[in-house]
């Protein structure tokens, strides 16, 4: 798969933030989002397939990739671009073997180990590496990686995409750019006062690519 397929800036809609996911796609796509990612942690499976159609809708208006995070099985019941697996949600090899091909299939990795195991999988298009730092749409659940963790994993990576993820903002882009990743993973900093603010975002990640995001 070519790596221009994965976009350096993946957009994260979450149960986290005042309006709906669907609403948060449509309102992330018209300001210029083209990677969008629905998590749904929790849900039941009846309705996060039918909220997952609707996203993936509003994505294919829009020209946009959508990726479902945390469930190989809602991806495939809506003809989701893809999946986003973390500890739990299945193996990329059951992914790839389920979702095709061409489907992009993304591991969160969040140390050496799981790199590792995620790369000689030989099925992986991108490691979503985090998290960098405290996330209030994500909790708790792991530390923020050190920098010389961090560096180590984006080195581990190669030629495989490496999307940053965990409370990244607009002013970590270049620095992360420069350190090796591909692109970042984002959503809180996404919206302000409940209202989507991408512009930010946008301006970090093209200046650091040196063209748009």
């Amino acid at each position: 798969m070519r790596t221009s397929r994965i976009k350096r800036l993946q957009c994260l809609v979450s149960d986290r933030v005042d309006f709906g996911h669907v609403e948060q796609a449509e309102a992330l796509c018209s300001a210029g989002a083209r990677w969008i990612q629905l998590r749904m942690k929790g849900a039941d499976l009846d309705p996060w397939i039918a909220v997952a159609g609707e996203v993936g809708e509003v994505c294919r208006r829009h020209g946009a990739t959508f990726v479902l995070n945390d469930s190989i099985e809602v991806a495939l019941a809506v003809g989701a671009d893809g999946a986003h697996l973390g500890k739990g949600d299945g193996s990329p090899v059951e992914a790839r073997e389920r979702l095709g091909d061409e489907a992009i299939i993304g591991v969160t990795v969040h140390d050496r180990e799981e790199a590792m195991h995620a790369i000689a999988s030989g099925v992986v298009n991108y490691l979503g590496i985090g998290p960098f730092r405290r996330s209030p749409t994500k909790g708790d659940f792991l530390p923020p990686l050190k920098e010389a963790e961090l560096d180590a994993l984006l080195e581990l990576s190669g030629d495989l995409p490496a999307v940053v993820i965990g409370g990244v903002i607009a002013a970590d882009v270049a620095n992360l750019i420069g350190r090796g990743a591909h692109g970042v993973a984002v959503c809180s900093s996404l919206f302000s006062h409940s209202e989507v603010n991408l512009e930010p975002m946008l301006s970090a990640c093209g200046k650091a690519m040196g063209k748009a995001a």
